[in-house]
């Protein structure tokens, strides 16, 4: 089953050109339009799994309040910009949501997550040429929430929630089909779970999150090439003497999403107190925030959000009244806002 792509056809002159939609000194508020893309092809969800591979996105798994006890997914699809959506083999583990994603070369890595019952700790790759699944091996324990990632050939799941929130993080050597700890994890920064994670140039990110019923504060990146791998960040909150983060109002949350595109990665969605549609945007070299177009549509956890031929979309998510989205939009980062595009 295919879904076509359903693009404006302002919105995308817009992303290539810049040059009737742009303003000059435009406010950061106003910077990033959204544009209306296909729904995915199945039942609305939430707190999704997804990874990347070329220029295809994956996603699946997931909560729907609709489904049969205990409420999760197991059917997968794959994304493209030319063809939309299509369906895939469905995942052979037990259907479950906030399940952790990532990878390495051109397979995708899929484990972990829960579904009220029962927390997991198995693990499975995805051979896009073969349409194939096959069991790994587990996860060091079981647990959901956690981030996944991958830089330098080696996949990485951690933080999560099991009993209590986590913060260390295991390393996957897909040549040895194992798991090892990371050094120097567990203490470098705090306990969370909801986080998010993003990689750039071979290090990855991660902020967000909770622990406790507190959001967290802290930012770290991780580049295992380097003696020290984490390296604390600025915070997400006014806590510096200098002026920069005097606007860091709304940034922290947990069940967020996050992408990267170009030099900058972006953070919306979400839940701090109330649900969260602000959207921020980090740049990578000077390590700070800035506000970006609001995500116009309604607030809800639990989204998934990727990049794919310089292309970002987000969209599923749970609004918290019991209902979920099959909804996905664009995010044009160097457009102006412009409603008649949505």
């Amino acid at each position: 089953m295919k879904w076509p792509l359903l693009l404006s056809t302002i919105g995308i002159f817009c992303f290539f050109s810049n040059f009737s939609c742009s303003k000059v000194n435009l406010p950061d508020t106003q910077l990033g339009n959204w544009v209306q893309a296909a729904p995915i092809g199945n039942s609305p969800r939430g707190y999704c799994a997804s990874f990347v591979i070329g220029d295809r996105a994956y996603v699946g798994l997931g909560y729907n309040e609709s489904a049969p006890r205990p409420g999760r997914l197991k059917d997968f699809w794959t994304f493209s910009v030319d063809s939309g959506w299509t369906q895939l083999e469905d995942f052979p583990g037990a259907p479950r949501s906030n399940a952790a994603a990532f990878t390495i070369g051109n397979y995708g890595y899929v484990g972990v997550g829960w579904d009220e019952a029962n927390i997991y700790q198995d693990f499975y790759q995805y051979d896009p040429a073969g349409h194939r699944w096959t069991k790994k091996a587990d996860y060091h324990d079981p647990r959901y929430d956690a981030v996944g990632f991958s830089v330098q050939g080696k996949g990485y799941i951690g933080t999560g929630f099991n009993v209590y929130a986590k913060n260390d993080f295991y390393r996957y050597d897909p040549d040895q089909d194992s798991w090892t700890l990371v050094p120097g994890t567990s203490g470098n920064f705090s306990k969370r779970t909801r986080a998010v994670a993003f990689v750039y140039k071979d290090k990855a990110y991660i902020v967000t999150g909770s622990s406790n019923g507190v959001m967290t504060r802290d930012m770290w990146s991780f580049d295992p090439s380097q003696s020290s791998a984490w390296h604390q960040l600025p915070n997400i909150t006014n806590t510096d003497s200098r002026t920069f983060d005097d606007g860091y109002t709304d940034i922290q949350r947990e069940y967020a999403t996050a992408f990267v595109n170009g030099d900058q990665a972006y953070l919306t969605t979400g839940s701090n107190v109330s649900m969260q549609t602000s959207t921020w945007a980090y740049d990578f070299a000077s390590e700070q925030w800035t506000r970006r177009t609001s995500y116009p549509k309604s607030p809800r956890n639990g989204a998934v959000s990727f990049t794919i031929k310089g292309f970002s979309f987000l969209g599923t998510g749970f609004s918290g009244s019991n209902a979920t989205y099959d909804d996905f939009d664009q995010f044009q980062p160097k457009v102006a806002f412009n409603p008649n595009d949505y």
